[in-house]
């Protein structure tokens, strides 16, 4: 089965492509991200992941994958300040970031944008797409709020917080992708490996089991 190149450094997006049964490299870049912090948080996603995969692309090996793919992923607030727009939440620097993070978090919804990028190294097309779920969270008092941040959980994670994990117990619903807010949405995933021709071969129509 054909191999991809994976520009990101992240635990649960290697998780979620090894539970897939895609096989991968990993190449991790080091990115300026603040760069495209002007953009509307929608945009920057797309932009972001279009800038790793770019990167890991000039340091990838000649016997590198054929294809590479990055993502970015943003926790994003409608602030009451600026009429509905966006302000994103990236991941905290410290404990005191991530405590103002959780507060702002507290008893609201927030969207969780993932952009995903593919690059062909054999002739150079891209493909785009991104997923927007929908988190509400519950309102949650100093007590738990404190007892999250002590687990540490939230260190870099987007928004403070991981929803896989300890996160999921401050989660009231969700609407949208699981995995896209993981960090890596499958079902997008798979709609731009098929646009370049990737094939995985446990899911195709027509095979059959037993």
């Amino acid at each position: 089965m054909e191999r991809i190149l994976l520009a990101s450094g992240s635990p649960r997006r290697r998780e979620l492509l090894a539970d897939a049964g895609i096989p991968f490299d990993v190449l991790v870049t080091d990115l300026d991200e603040s760069k495209r912090d002007a953009l509307p948080p929608a945009e920057r996603v797309l932009a972001l992941a279009e800038d790793k995969a770019r990167a890991a692309l000039e340091l990838a090996s000649p016997s590198a994958p054929r294809l590479v793919l990055a993502a970015d992923t943003l926790v994003c607030l409608p602030s009451k300040e600026t009429g509905g727009m966006e302000t994103a939440l990236g991941k905290p620097e410290g404990l005191a970031e991530a405590r103002v993070m959780l507060r702002a978090l507290s008893g609201r919804s927030h969207i969780v944008r993932t952009g995903l990028a593919l690059l062909d190294r054999e002739t150079g097309a891209l493909s785009k797409i991104r997923s927007d779920s929908k988190v509400v969270f519950a309102s949650f008092g100093e007590q738990e709020r404190e007892g999250y941040l002590a687990s540490r959980e939230w260190e870099g994670a987007a928004g403070a917080y991981r929803i896989q994990g300890l996160g999921s117990f401050l989660i009231d619903r969700i609407d949208g992708s699981w995995s896209g807010i993981v960090g890596l949405p499958m079902r997008e995933l798979y709609v731009i490996l098929s646009t370049a021709g990737y094939r995985i071969p446990s899911f195709q129509t027509g095979n059959q089991g037993g």
